[in-house]
């Protein structure tokens, strides 16, 4: 089962911090859905953002997942994204995302968001616009998603951090 290859891998990496292995059982389910497969093999990527992992099952390619802490500006902070630094002086959202293998979103899921500001980004409805879009289209600013109402800044972090993937999937 999914559950317990994560949980092997990260014996091995001894990451027991990961967001991955926070939110494993989550993760396993999301994966066993949408991608259909029982048995997968994840191998960790090098991503400065987030915890990025190619999913395999039986030596073929199917996909990419990627656990994040993405960065949303706190209420009264910054005007826009580009302004985040990495002092944790924003509040921030976990954030899973499965694209598979050209590159097309195959499920966007916020897994806890810690804000009582700009929930709205949560929405199921909203998330669901993301879906078989390109991630290279967040990078170039070309996806036409606007941003959730309400939660301004945080669907333009939410949407940065997909265009960041473009470069290294």
């Amino acid at each position: 089962m999914v559950l317990s290859i994560i949980i092997f891998l990260f014996q091995l990496w001894g990451t027991e911090s990961s967001l991955l292995l926070r939110y494993e059982k989550q993760v396993n389910k999301i994966i066993s859905k949408e991608l259909s497969l029982d048995k997968v093999q994840l191998a960790r990527e090098e991503f400065s953002r987030g915890e990025l992992y190619r999913i395999s099952n039986a030596d073929k390619s199917e996909g990419f997942l990627l656990v994040a802490e993405v960065a949303a500006c706190r209420l009264g902070g910054c005007s826009t994204f580009e302004k985040l630094n990495d002092n944790k002086s924003s509040e921030y959202f976990d954030l899973l995302l499965l694209v598979d293998e050209n590159k097309s979103i195959v499920k966007v899921s916020i897994l806890d968001y810690y804000s009582e500001y700009g929930y709205e980004v949560t929405s199921k409805k909203y998330l669901k616009k993301f879906t078989h879009k390109n991630i290279c289209n967040f990078s170039n600013d070309s996806d036409d998603i606007d941003a959730v109402s309400g939660a301004t800044v945080s669907s333009y972090a939410l949407e940065a951090m997909i265009g960041s993937l473009c470069e290294f999937i």
